[in-house]
């Protein structure tokens, strides 16, 4: 559960850190998209990025927002769009639509400060826009991506990246490395985490029962060992060791087919074996309202589910969908973890 002792408790409602992302991505535009859009967005988050890069945004594309420059959450001031300015980044310093070292440089110290101030319960948790892991490592920051910044900053190592997408939740097992270094992390221990993790962030996120999926690793779950015997030897003792502490699991289902049937109603989540089994299922399901979400942490963190999407940064382009359901799933987490 969330360490709820580090939220203010003084606030009506809750605030999250909103960090920009890369100065070169969409991440700013749809940050001005949804400031626009739904007004009592700005009295539920703080921008913590670069207040020129903003204002430039929101002029180039003539977006309607009214900012306030901020250098500490003791200048927030409701009813604005409050920007918490880094000032990591000049404008006149980087090219939209493209990775570059300063960016990443940048996005890490939005990163960073976001997650500083949930720590100390300035805000209630972080809601990050799309950064770039080509941009990141030119600048020396090594980290496959968010989730390992987060759970390095707040010293977790029990953790997992899920994805949400309508009414299914999906963990997996192995993310952020090749297909031969995944199938070496494919254990009975890590399968368990995982299946535990999703049962807690499916009951945060309101569903009090959860009814689980497992599925296989192997093309038809290993057909019974014709193709692996990962199922045999991880995956069943896996879901018989939660089954005995009263989680509902299920499985394992064939990788081709549980997603289907998940999205279906049969099941609240699913725990995958490969980045790429989760991920292409539901991105090829619905692309625009997916969220990330990070779980395992002490503090709450969502995010948009799609990239930096270079090749349409600077033309207006961009959907503000998946950043608006990453808000609603952080006050869902919120919320949950309270009552």
């Amino acid at each position: 559960m969330v360490n709820t002792h580090l939220f203010a408790p003084q606030r009506k409602h809750p605030l999250f850190a909103l960090s920009m992302g890369d100065p070169a991505g969409i991440g700013p535009e749809i940050a001005c998209k949804v400031l626009n859009k739904k007004p009592s967005f700005s009295d539920r988050v703080v921008v913590v990025g670069d207040y020129d890069v903003m204002e430039r945004t929101a002029g180039r594309f003539g977006i309607p927002v009214h900012f306030n420059r901020i250098t500490g959450m003791e200048d927030y001031r409701p009813g604005v769009a409050n920007v918490l300015d880094c000032r990591a980044i000049d404008t006149s310093s980087f090219v939209i639509g493209k990775a570059q070292s300063s960016c990443g440089k940048a996005s890490y110290t939005y990163i960073t400060r976001s997650i500083d101030y949930a720590l100390k319960g300035a805000v209630d948790g972080v809601i990050t826009n799309p950064i770039s892991k080509e941009s990141l490592h030119a600048a020396g920051i090594n980290y496959p991506g968010h989730t390992e910044i987060f759970a390095e900053q707040t010293g977790t190592e029990r953790f997992s990246m899920l994805f949400l997408l309508r009414n299914v939740v999906v963990a997996h097992v192995t993310t952020h490395c090749s297909l031969r270094q995944a199938l070496d992390l494919i254990t009975v221990e890590r399968i368990v985490s995982h299946i535990y993790l999703l049962h807690d962030a499916l009951q945060r996120l309101g569903i009090a029962s959860p009814r689980i999926a497992v599925s296989g690793l192997n093309p038809h779950a290993g057909e019974n060992g014709l193709f692996g015997n990962e199922e045999s030897e991880c995956i069943v003792p896996a879901i018989k060791k939660v089954c005995l502490k009263g989680v509902d699991a299920t499985g394992p289902y064939p990788p081709d087919t549980v997603f289907m049937r998940a999205f279906k109603g049969e099941f609240d989540g699913v725990v995958a074996m490969l980045h790429d089994h989760g991920f292409v299922a539901l991105k090829s399901m619905d692309f625009e309202h997916g969220v990330n979400i990070t779980i395992g942490l002490p503090i709450i963190r969502t995010s948009v589910g799609h990239g930096t999407a270079f090749d349409i940064a600077g033309q207006g382009k961009a959907s503000p969908e998946s950043l608006l359901a990453a808000f609603d799933a952080a006050c869902r987490l919120y919320h949950n973890s309270r009552s």
